[in-house]
């Protein structure tokens, strides 16, 4: 995913110290209880987790019992995710690589969760749905969401704009983020205004900018039916059922045919 044009948030690569403090909330666990629950409908029993980061849905499965392999473009993150799982006694295999192109083996179900596929661009997700497909079995499970454009009214967008104040060791971090859409495109692009002080130092002032390929729900489908799969239903991200012009995140669940 190094290639992609429409770039990635600032903690991706520069500082994945600090990926954690900026990606995992309040809901991270009900979010993460949903995909268990929809990977426990279809007795699933191993996972490739193609977008894992520092491993918030592969740990929340693992506990869960599931056998869960991790896979992520950044070493980085998935150095922190090691680390992780050495602290809590678990034994599970992390691989870097990208999911357009990475061959792992063959598994019950794929996750690439919190909009990861959104940092593709639309020829870059068809490549990797072809991808994913050759990591699963036949009938196999895959799972992944991704914002909703017809829900993005200029209303919706506006209240995507956060400011947030996290703290990492000796590290404050302030964030000032708004967003904006480009409905010819579908793509969504991020400002973020970073001020980061370390140890009481003087502080440092990053701007960063990345963007979000959007989806129609039936763009969505259409999609995967060129590419080897069945769409069996869709949801918003707390498992409620999908309306195309309001549910702001699309929950896809899909088979391999």
């Amino acid at each position: 995913m190094h290639k992609n044009k429409l770039g990635l948030p600032l903690e991706y690569k520069k500082f994945p110290e600090y990926f954690d403090a900026h990606n995992i909330g309040e809901d991270t666990n009900a979010k993460n209880a949903v995909v268990e629950k929809l990977l426990k409908t279809h007795n699933i029993k191993t996972v490739l987790d193609f977008t894992c980061g520092t491993g918030s849905q592969v740990f929340h499965l693992t506990k869960n019992g599931y056998k869960v392999t991790g896979a992520d473009f950044s070493p980085a993150l998935l150095e922190i995710a090691r680390q992780k799982a050495i602290a809590a006694k678990f034994d599970i295999k992390f691989i870097a690589g990208d999911m357009r192109t990475l061959k792992v083996g063959t598994f019950d179900a794929v996750i690439t969760m919190f909009n990861a596929v959104g940092h593709l661009t639309k020829a870059g997700f068809a490549k990797a749905m072809k991808n994913i497909a050759e990591n699963l079995k036949t009938g196999g499970i895959y799972i992944f969401d991704i914002f909703n454009v017809q829900a993005m009214t200029d209303e919706a967008v506006r209240n995507l704009d956060m400011e947030t104040n996290r703290s990492v060791d000796e590290t404050q971090i302030h964030n000032l983020q708004h967003s904006e859409i480009d409905r010819k495109t579908g793509q969504l692009t991020s400002y973020d205004n970073y001020t980061i002080t370390k140890n009481g130092a003087k502080p440092k002032k990053i701007s960063h900018k990345f963007s979000l390929q959007l989806y129609k729900a039936k763009e969505l489908k259409e999609m995967l039916a060129k590419n080897g799969f069945e769409t069996m239903d869709q949801y918003a991200m707390d498992g409620s059922p999908f309306h195309e012009n309001e549910t702001k995140s699309i929950l896809t669940v899909t088979r391999k045919k």
